[in-house]
């Protein structure tokens, strides 16, 4: 879908005026420190669709870590993260609506310290929007991949579309037998430079910007080539 960011399309009858967006950002592994034992936890949800971000902590960060990620079903797969922070080491596998639900082990690797959990991943019981973006600002040019799931089987989502709180416009979602979705939001030079948030009255998300409701986090904030 191109050319969404300039549309200024009058509000339908039925969707919120305004929604209460987060632009902040926000720290995805709560790192404690060095004096800890080698351990792995999540830095993200756990329901699909995610961006299942792994937060691995106490290992030597100026060393290689090995870690390995088995699904539920299929294949194992095995990556060498060559470097960490000071705090630890961080991978991200996103869960797209088609990814397997249930227990996924994930084992770590650094000299003789091995430590290995499992995770639990779940379909959404009711509703559920997630972007996938570039890290930081996405650079007008790149894309916004926006994944839905856990809606009414075999019929069209239509997204709502807001410039910071303020409605913009929709866009339709067609939705699979399972109850997912995938748009493409494809940016490009000369569209605006601001934060964008992404809706659906059945999210829940607060209309009541600076309220006390639900606050969602399904935005992204665009920026020129090279500003």
């Amino acid at each position: 879908m191109r050319g969404l960011l300039r549309r200024d399309d009058p509000l339908p009858e039925g969707v919120p005026e305004q929604v209460s967006f987060f632009f902040g950002g926000g720290q995805t592994c709560a790192f404690e420190g060095e004096a800890h034992a080698p351990k792995i936890q999540l830095g993200s949800g756990s329901v699909i669709p995610t961006a299942f971000i792994i937060c691995f902590y106490g290992f030597r960060h100026d060393r290689q870590l090995r870690i390995t990620i088995a699904p539920p079903v299929g294949r194992a797969i095995a990556k060498t993260l060559a470097r960490g922070s000071e705090e630890g080491f961080v991978y991200r596998w996103p869960r797209l609506p088609n990814d397997p639900a249930g227990a996924y082990r994930v084992a770590a690797q650094q000299g003789s310290s091995t430590v290995t959990e499992v995770f639990t991943v779940v379909r959404p019981a009711t509703p559920r929007l997630w972007l996938d973006k570039p890290p930081g600002q996405v650079v007008l040019g790149e894309d916004v991949h926006m994944y839905v799931a856990g809606f009414p089987p075999s019929r069209t989502v239509v997204l709502n579309l807001y410039y910071f709180h303020h409605y913009r416009t929709s866009f339709p979602v067609p939705v699979d037998a399972r109850g997912g979705g995938r748009a493409v939001l494809r940016t490009a030079p000369g569209d605006p430079v601001a934060c964008w948030g992404v809706s659906h009255p059945d999210l829940g998300d607060s209309t009541d910007p600076g309220g006390l409701g639900p606050t969602s986090t399904n935005v992204f904030c665009t920026t020129a080539p090279g500003g």
